[in-house]
């Protein structure tokens, strides 16, 4: 019992460390908040096999859009877990075949929603920052609430993919969609 409380307390600092303030002062940068919250994602994640077989595979986390460059900067020499972060920039859905895991910052929706259509049948952690990112199928989005990052969570689109979240985590989000309330 203590174990797990100790486990829980961890993933909770290790989440709300992530919320750092991103107020007017700017002290740290959105980006660098962000990047933070996407490696805690992907510690927080577990992918169906064949997806990450090797136990010390690389986790390939793939990056669209604006900011896209500093965000995975920001990642590199990363590791969730015993899987060391291999970051990429892509252009292209069709580039996303080999990746785990997918930050989309795509201003317009119509890409977005193609994107996201285009990766819901493959075991990939969509992420995203957007009002439409949820419905639009993606699993995590990022928000700005009372000047911090926070996140919320499209749960059906996550067992969809066979990508599993871990509860704990769950419990830290502002919403989830598609499981029970919290």
């Amino acid at each position: 019992m203590r174990r797990l409380g100790a486990a829980k307390i961890r993933i909770l600092a290790t989440l709300l460390l992530a919320s750092v303030s991103v107020r007017a002062e700017q002290a740290i940068p959105e980006q660098q908040v962000k990047a933070a919250y996407i490696l805690n994602f992907t510690r927080y994640a577990s992918w169906p096999a064949p997806a990450l077989v090797e136990p010390h595979a690389p986790l390939v986390v793939c990056m669209v859009g604006p900011g896209a460059v500093e965000m995975a900067r920001q990642l590199q020499k990363r590791a969730a877990g015993s899987h060391p972060l291999e970051l990429r920039i892509v252009n292209r859905v069709e580039e996303t075949e080999p990746c785990h895991a997918v930050y989309l910052a795509l201003p317009e929706r119509s890409r977005q929603s193609a994107w996201l259509t285009r990766m819901r049948e493959q075991a990939i952690l969509t992420i995203g920052d957007s009002a439409s990112f949820l419905a639009d199928g993606g699993m995590i989005n990022m928000l700005l609430v009372d000047g911090s990052i926070r996140f919320e969570v499209n749960l059906t689109a996550a067992k969809h993919s066979g990508v599993s979240l871990n509860p704990r985590m769950l419990a830290l989000a502002e919403r989830v969609v598609g499981g029970d309330p919290k």
